[in-house]
């Protein structure tokens, strides 16, 4: 339509759908350009064979720290009263018993026989003392080694799969290497991993759905890639397609029919315009007979010819069956079947899972990715997580539903409600509800005063770290030869590792704000999950050992950030075979997420020089040949800046200093008997005490 002078002016809703056009055909071109660009990345990189067995070593010296006198003290310390006890009992009878007054005596005399036939009220789920009277069954209620054996294998095999995890996010086997060793010497992991407690567990099943999410992106990469590949095509003849609001008939009758040869092959009207070459059966079908003119379509033909990958384009494919979200699901119910702030982990990686599919999908050139993810994704991933978890954390409770004597069993049947309604299979559910009920509120109502009670705030510095065990002796008594000794069993990290923990968190934030770099983002992601929730009950009796759920996190920001310094090889490097140097390897090797422009150009900087190398006269080529080849070793030494070598020197004092560190504080950690000075000189803080 012609506006003149007379005619009105455009409507402001014709004008807000002209700019709506616009946008969208500009957000458009800008996802064309990223599905273009977008591969596997770091998701395709395979680790190297060494890391595998150096993995194994690092898992080994591990398990002979944690299991060298597990047995040691001889009786239960800290809260090992009460869920060693309640591991025996959940064991034997499937739920928890009670038990008279000094009843650690006999139980640490080996005689469980104390126990009593009445239920007891306990306000953490049975999973975890269902692992821990495992290991009294197999080793016998009398022997303190058993007590503590399951949290010894748990600890020990966190530390492979800390390692495993740090491959996955860093994509380098020797940080992967450094993050496995840093956990196995943190003090907090340490003496968690030779004290039954229920945190240690929890820590354990909350890392290992962490480790599924990140399999889980892994695959949903690779699928996000392979679609790439499949729209190239379309995206290559998107510009012959006709508009969707355009006649085809007016087009026949504009454009005159092309030849064979200009079927086949279009001229380019200017120099910069690359030529568009159609298949060869295009060609052909085009040229076997006459043009004719075609009849209107109809309105049914019209939507039958519309183009199908438009609505794919737009929101993306389905990603399919996706087994790890599965998996962790049932991890994060095992979890929160041993403590229930296992929920907020699942809260946590949920909302990970929604956001990291968001930018999964516009990474590859999606248009609309959080249209894409509410459509194609959210309701499966959520059926996937939450009710799979839940279900999970039901089957927890199986002893308890099975007996009859358990706390709360028979709340059901001596209280009438609606529930009377439900079937006989199902009288365990209102019992079990009200249960929680009484549980939850004694969670929420805990404020009474302990010594080692301590705020969220300082569990970044373990500022009030909790002490497990303490002895007092006199010369003579357990070999001291002193006037006064000490056996101490504190919980509290590595030094050197937790006083850069909270410079690494500010770190991880701020390079996930500046660089896009998606690691840190997911590093921070654990760490809310585990920290973050804390800080609503801070007028509740809480402790700084719940960190140990918080320290895998706290490892990998500090390992990621000595990625960091440790920095990569310059790309005006020599290569060891006397060729470039490629930056595109160590970048992948370090880094990991270089976003796809910036691989693109990488390569194309590699491939150019490659070009120009090999495309040199054949006199400068011999002369090279003649030139005595250094050996690789010196030729990579050569190529390492001063002040890059005194950075990796940096991260290799830091490794040094957290191993002697953790030797250092090895007596405080194993409950050794030293003297009363050795003991206060490694109280570095007052509040240590």
């Amino acid at each position: 339509m012609t506006y003149t002078a007379d005619s009105p002016a455009p409507t402001r809703r014709i004008a807000r759908e002209r700019l709506a056009r616009k946008r969208e055909k500009v957000r458009a071109g800008a996802a064309a350009m990223r599905r273009e660009t977008f591969h596997a990345g770091m998701w395709a990189t395979r680790a190297p064979r060494w890391m595998w067995p150096a993995l194994l070593v690092i898992t080994g010296i591990g398990a002979v720290l944690r299991f060298f006198r597990l047995d040691f003290p001889h009786r239960l310390i800290f809260d090992e009263t009460y869920y060693v006890k309640d591991g025996y009992s959940v064991f034997n009878f499937g739920y928890e018993r009670s038990w008279p007054e000094n009843a650690d005596d006999s139980f640490n005399a080996g005689d469980p026989s104390v126990i009593e036939p009445t239920p007891e009220y306990v306000v953490h789920p049975p999973l975890g003392k269902w692992l821990i009277g495992w290991g009294i069954d197999l080793f016998g209620a009398d022997d303190s080694f058993g007590w503590r054996f399951t949290v010894a294998i748990i600890g020990t095999l966190t530390i492979f799969l800390l390692g495993v995890i740090a491959w996955k996010l860093f994509r380098s086997a020797f940080f992967a290497c450094v993050a496995a060793g840093l956990l196995a010497i943190d003090g907090e992991h340490f003496v968690h991993s030779r004290t039954s407690l229920l945190d240690i567990v929890l820590m354990a099943f909350v890392l290992l759905a962490f480790f599924f999410i990140l399999l889980d992106r892994e695959q949903v990469t690779k699928r996000l890639a392979t679609w790439t590949q499949s729209t190239a095509e379309i995206d290559s003849f998107a510009p012959a397609l006709p508009q969707q609001n355009s006649d085809p008939l007016a087009e026949a009758a504009a454009t005159p029919p092309p030849t064979p040869t200009e079927a086949a092959v279009s001229t380019p009207s200017s120099p910069s315009e690359v030529p568009r070459t159609f298949p060869t059966e295009l060609s052909e079908s085009i040229s076997a007979g006459p043009v004719t003119e075609a009849a209107p379509p109809t309105a049914r033909a019209r939507r039958r010819r519309r183009p199908k990958s438009g609505d794919v384009i737009n929101f993306g494919p389905r990603l399919g069956a996706r087994p790890w979200i599965f998996a962790a699901g049932i991890s994060l119910g095992l979890a929160t079947g041993v403590k229930w702030s296992g929920l907020y982990a699942l809260a946590a990686f949920g909302i990970l899972l929604v956001l990291w599919d968001v930018h999964s999908r516009y990474r590859a050139g999606v248009v609309h990715p959080w249209l894409g993810m509410f459509i194609r994704d959210s309701i499966p991933s959520f059926f996937k997580l939450v009710p799979i978890a839940l279900v999970t954390y039901v089957a927890c409770w199986t002893g308890w539903i099975r007996s009859d004597d358990a706390w709360d069993r028979q709340w059901a049947a001596e209280h009438f409600g609606w529930w009377r309604v439900l079937p006989e299979w199902l009288d365990w559910l209102p019992s079990l509800a009200h249960y929680h009920y009484t549980a939850y509120s004694f969670h929420v109502g805990l404020d009474s005063e302990h010594p080692y009670m301590s705020n969220p705030w300082g569990w970044i510095v373990q500022w009030r770290p909790t002490s497990f065990y303490y002895e007092s002796y006199d010369k003579g008594d357990m070999g001291c030869t002193v006037a006064k000794c000490s056996s101490a069993i504190t919980s509290v990290g590595n030094p050197v590792i937790w006083g850069l923990a909270a410079l690494a968190v500010l770190v991880c934030l701020v390079v996930w704000i500046i660089r896009r770099d998606v690691r840190p983002a997911v590093i921070l992601a654990g760490l809310a999950a585990t920290w973050l929730p804390w800080f609503a009950y801070q007028e509740r009796t809480i402790f700084t050992f719940y960190t140990i759920v918080m320290v895998p996190f706290v490892v990998l920001a500090v390992t990621y950030c000595l990625t960091l310094v440790w920095g990569r090889v310059p790309a005006n490097g020599r290569a060891p075979g006397g060729g470039q140097a490629s930056v595109t390897g160590h970048v992948a090797e370090h880094r990991g997420d270089l976003p796809a422009a910036g691989r693109a150009a990488s390569a194309s900087a590699a491939a150019s020089a490659a070009d120009r190398t090999s495309s040199r006269p054949a006199a400068s080529a011999s002369a090279t040949d003649r030139t005595p080849s250094r050996p690789a070793a010196k030729q990579r030494f050569a190529r390492i800046s001063t002040a890059l070598f005194a950075r990796r020197l940096s991260v290799g004092l830091f490794l040094v200093a957290a191993i002697l560190a953790f030797a250092y504080f090895w007596p405080i950690y194993t409950g050794e008997v030293i003297p009363f000075s050795a003991w206060n000189n490694r109280m570095w803080n007052i509040t240590w005490r």
